[in-house]
């Protein structure tokens, strides 16, 4: 292929990939759209240059470790109460939530693209989170929540600001990044903190507040204005907080076992997901069938409700599918410790990989990358099914790959 007619289709893949992750809490569908031209054009290039596509032994080594991870929930098809639900589920959940990273991490190269993809995405985001201040504004909001521009639920939200608080902290502070990216990021920091107010989740709150001084220490301790800047916010957020009675019980009710409904009924699921190891520990129940099975299985079922019914800011009933509420506890209960060990794996390569590199070098890019896994699988996974949130997961890919590939150009400094 001649080589300008590649960069110009390497330039519409770009595009095609940014348009995906930025539709992805928007339209599902047309994010779903752009992502399939993106493989689309990724195919043809593929083809093109015949199989000449090159990837860092660095981001090989990521790859193998998630390959790990969706091989050892393979053996759950073959026991699960309906195989052809599971191989679909795998398919979906594994492999095309996952075709973000592997289109970035083979094909886009170039930094002015990914910085452009990152810019355009962060704002988009900031826009996603300002939108949740309207909605508490709005009186006819029956939570007093934000939920953003996917208006019947905001875990997909809280989940992409605990990973993105974070990354544009880090652009803010650290000295090699874009102008660009910095001035979206200012934007960001500020969007995200009205984000995480209005849209109340604990989860998030309680995630941030240990990521971020991971990912600051470092700069905060070079910089003793970062440090007075980070200190004066914090203690304005604390007393907004402390002057709203809505966030005081917000906060209170993070320890209440005992009334706080969803505290309650996450307590009834992790039991029920334990009875269901216990009976099926080797390889699970089926992979992508832990709600179906808590609903038709009174045995497992310790009184709670799998669907809830609740009403969105506009006021139209919706219908909510729960699953186990915890990253580790639903890929034990449906593909049991193979797929539990594939999990660990994964995870425990990307955790160690990423510091022991941050550990070498002091970059940004791999602090990042731990900090992303660490939060939203680890941390905000403790209490969500993370893995199963299609926009949240693949705002997690996107961020990896581009967090990759960055590093890739700053030559060999890292």
């Amino acid at each position: 292929m001649p080589h300008m007619k590649e960069q110009k289709l390497i330039k519409y893949l770009a595009v095609s990939t940014g348009f995906a992750v930025c539709l992805v809490r928007i339209s599902t569908a047309l994010s779903n759209i752009a992502t399939g031209a993106a493989l689309l054009l990724a195919f043809y290039i593929w083809y093109s240059r015949k199989d000449n596509v090159f990837l860092s032994e660095e981001i090989k080594g990521y790859m193998k470790a998630y390959g790990v991870f969706v091989l050892l929930t393979v053996p759950s098809i073959f026991f699960s109460f309906k195989p052809i639900a599971s191989i679909k589920d795998i398919l979906d959940f594994w492999i095309w939530r996952y075709v973000l990273f592997v289109v970035i991490a083979a094909f886009i190269h170039q930094r002015d693209y990914l910085v452009n993809m990152l810019t355009a995405f962060l704002a988009v985001n900031a826009v996603d989170c300002l939108y949740t201040l309207v909605q508490v504004l709005n009186p006819a909001s029956p939570s007093g929540r934000g939920f953003g521009f996917a208006t019947g639920s905001g875990s997909s939200l809280s989940a992409s600001m605990c990973m993105l608080l974070p990354v544009v902290l880090v652009i803010l502070m650290d000295p090699g990044f874009e102008k660009k990216l910095k001035r979206i990021s200012a934007f960001s920091v500020i969007s995200i903190i009205v984000g995480l107010l209005c849209n109340q989740s604990r989860g998030s709150w309680l995630t941030e507040l240990i990521v971020v001084p991971i990912v600051t220490f470092r700069y905060l301790k070079q910089n003793k204005k970062y440090l007075a800047v980070v200190l004066a916010v914090f203690l304005g957020i604390t007393a907004f907080m402390a002057s709203s009675p809505q966030h005081v019980q917000r906060v209170k009710s993070i320890v209440n076992t005992t009334t706080d409904t969803s505290n309650t009924s996450r307590i009834s699921v992790w039991k029920s997901s334990m009875a269901v190891i216990r009976d099926y520990p080797v390889t699970g129940i089926g992979a992508g069938r832990f709600a179906e099975f808590y609903r038709e299985n009174n045995k497992y079922n310790y009184g709670y409700i799998e669907y809830k019914k609740y009403k969105s800011y506009k006021g139209r009933v919706h219908s909510q599918l729960l699953g186990a509420h915890n990253n580790f506890f639903q890929i034990a209960a449906e593909s049991g410790i193979i797929g539990l060990a594939g999990l660990l794996y994964f995870v425990g390569y990307y955790l160690y990989s990423s510091l022991r590199n941050y550990c070498k070098h002091k970059n940004p890019y791999d602090i990042l990358v731990f900090t992303t896994v660490f939060g939203y699988i680890c941390l905000y996974g403790q209490i969500s099914y993370s893995l199963n949130l299609s926009a949240g997961i693949r705002v997690m890919w996107f961020l990896l790959a581009v967090l990759l590939k960055m590093k890739e150009t700053e030559g060999n400094n890292y």
